[in-house]
């Protein structure tokens, strides 16, 4: 039923053989997925204390995260690494825990947690001093003040005493609260705790509960001081004799510190041992100097690189501090380095770094570049202070005065003309035109001005010397003519209208004596007059009554009678209506005027002009003017507003 094909092929002593080969086809099985296994790997957040190793298992495809849990089970049964059926095992993938009981697909490697029955993965302390003994309500204490949210640097202090007064006679090996190492055991990040201000409680963010406890000999330890912070290296790296090298000390700050301090993974970017500054005792340490543990060191990095690890670090660091200027709370790195604005201020700063900056800001608008000053004393800012607060737009513009200042402070050196090019130059004496190297424009040297096509230099200054008489006979012609606003010294001319002065400033003033024009609180316009002005003796409120009359020189007086037609005959009296004649008899009597002197002061001043108009002779009636109105008209409006102004009057006084 099946063919079979025989081949003929040599054996390994060259003989020849017989192989016989079945002509079927292989056929593979069908996948099945309840059979097929993969392999996955486990680890323990908590090895460091429970001792279990990684463990590598197979498990199906249908598998779900209970199955896991069960085979765990199985593999610690008994033992110091028993894990029993009524412990809780909580699943993590990378660095978040695992709602529900689905395997998160293409995982390979699972983080686990196990926990007891009345266990509620809250943050516990180990004790591992060897010579020292710290008793169990005690370590209770101190896990007290973990839950409560105190920093590394408190539970050192806190740990310190404590060890001083349970182990009175050995007081010498305790020194100082640095001694005591705070240090994570298991989750994503192990090892020291650096920070004194980090808040000791947020190692979980990184998947810890253990905190191991130690007491490191006197003198064990770095001190690394920056950003208003303290980061302790316990168990330095030190020679032969006794001394570290500063190359450790950068890179142990780069790689412990400054790159291990994210939320999620360790970001390594931007950050050189190049960049960071260290100083010891105020001298700056250079690269093949060597220190002496103990010391307390102080380290500067970039501005950058500053910013940008402050902003990492700030999950870590509580608020506690308050800007006196925003009010707002702020972190210590977020303060002055210090507490000092420059290295001259005798006083703590309360401001914190963004309110310095912004003061800067708005100081580089009101003074010169050099003449900054510390926003609550009088010290000047240095370049190092201005680029420690500024942001970096505003010490870009610093940065560009402080340069232009120092350039221009050479003798030969001469900046472009050409507004669009910001380029300069040395050039060399007697050199009459230059080329600017950037925009290829031509100016000249000897007058600092864009060269002179045409003209030679002095022809230049012939023309120049002409330009400059006629500018003066200009200013003074200006000066003759026109006075000067006393609210902006511009020279103000006026060749016509009234005393009434506004300039384009906004200040208004009077033109004969400069006195100054105000509201009052009744919006009327006021003005204090010198005594030598004539408008001194003006009524009250003469200033605001301007604006009630301009139509009082609209009615001059009665026009004069015409010429009688019969040259002998007496004149004809003219017809009037009964009804007309009689209406003003019989009009009710006014009541008497509130301040009789005011309105005889304006009867005397004569009722055909204007008593409020300064300018008597422009606003005298001329002859042969047209009455528009007639006299009851203008004899109503008249009182009405004087009415009204008699009685302001009357009210102020």
């Amino acid at each position: 039923m099946f063919s079979r094909w025989s081949f003929t092929t040599t054996n390994r002593n060259g003989e020849f053989s017989s192989h016989h080969k079945d002509g079927r086809r292989h056929r593979s099985r069908p996948r099945d997925p309840v059979r097929e296994r993969k392999r996955i790997d486990l680890f323990d957040l908590d090895s460091t204390i429970t001792g279990r190793d990684p463990l590598n298992i197979g498990i199906k495809e249908t598998w779900k995260l209970g199955h896991v849990a069960e085979k765990l089970r199985k593999h610690y049964p008994d033992g110091d690494q028993e894990i029993s059926e009524d412990a809780e095992i909580r699943f993590f993938w990378v660095d978040k825990p695992l709602e529900g009981d689905d395997i998160p697909k293409g995982a390979s490697s699972l983080l686990y947690r196990v926990l007891g029955e009345k266990d509620d993965g809250a943050v516990r302390l180990v004790w591992r001093g060897a010579n020292l003994k710290l008793r169990k309500h005690q370590l209770d204490a101190i896990t007290r003040e973990i839950a409560a949210g105190r920093s590394v640097g408190s539970i050192r202090e806190t740990t310190l005493n404590l060890l001083r007064a349970s182990n009175e006679k050995k007081g010498l090996l305790l020194r100082d609260a640095n001694q005591i190492v705070v240090e994570a055991a298991g989750g994503l990040r192990e090892g020291p705790l650096q920070g004194n201000n980090w808040e000791a409680r947020k190692v979980q963010a990184w998947l810890c509960r253990y905190l191991i406890i130690d007491v490191r000999p006197p003198d064990d330890y770095f001190v690394l001081r920056g950003f208003n912070e303290q980061y302790v290296w316990h168990k330095p790296h030190h020679n032969s004799r006794g001394y570290a090298d500063v190359s450790r000390l950068k890179n142990w700050l780069k790689d412990e510190v400054l790159t291990s301090i994210y939320h999620r993974k360790s970001h390594r970017r931007g950050i050189e041992a190049e960049d960071i500054k260290l100083a010891c005792r105020g001298k700056p340490i250079r690269k093949h100097n060597h220190i002496r543990p103990g010391e307390t060191i102080d380290f500067e990095v970039p501005r950058s690189v500053e910013d940008k690890f402050i902003r990492a670090e700030a999950w870590l660091v509580p608020l506690s501090e308050e800007c006196i200027v925003c009010s707002d709370e702020k972190r210590v790195s977020e303060m002055p380095n210090r507490r000092r604005i420059t290295a001259a201020c005798e006083h703590n700063s309360n401001m914190c770094k963004e309110c310095v900056g912004t003061w800067i800001a708005s100081s580089l608008d009101t003074v010169t570049w050099d003449r900054l000053k510390c926003p609550e004393c009088p010290q000047l800012l240095k370049y190092e202070n201005v680029r420690a607060f500024a942001t970096r737009e505003i010490f870009e513009r610093y940065d560009t005065l402080a340069m232009k200042a120092l350039l221009s402070s050479i003798p030969d050196f001469m900046w472009c003309l050409n507004p669009r090019c910001n380029s300069g130059q040395i050039h060399p004496a007697g050199c009459a035109r230059a080329k600017c190297y950037a925009c290829k424009r031509y100016l000249c040297v000897r007058h600092n001005v864009p060269w002179h096509k045409g003209e030679t230099c002095e022809e230049y200054e012939r023309r120049a010397r002409r330009q400059r008489r006629n500018d003066k006979a200009s200013e003074e012609h200006v000066k003759e003519i026109a006075k000067p606003c006393p609210g902006c010294n511009k020279n103000v001319h006026k060749y016509t209208g009234c005393d009434h002065v506004t300039c384009i400033c906004g200040h208004e003033w009077c033109w004969l004596c400069f006195g100054r024009y105000y509201r009052d609180e009744h919006d009327f316009l006021q003005c204090h007059h010198k005594r030598e002005c004539r408008y001194h003796d003006n009524p009250p409120n003469y200033e605001g009554g301007r604006a009630f009359m301009p139509f009082l020189n609209m009615a001059g007086p009665p026009p004069p009678a015409p010429p009688p037609i019969f040259p002998g005959g007496p004149p004809r009296p003219r017809r009037v209506d009964a009804a007309a004649q009689a209406g003003p008899r019989d009009r009710p009597p006014r009541a008497p005027l509130a301040n009789e002197e005011l309105f005889g002061f304006l009867l005397r001043r004569q009722m055909h002009r204007n008593p409020f108009d300064p300018n008597i002779n422009v606003n005298m009636v001329r002859a042969g003017q047209p009455n528009f109105m007639g006299p009851d008209f203008l004899e109503d409006a008249l009182l009405f507003n004087l009415g009204h102004l008699m009685q302001r009057a009357e009210r102020d006084r």
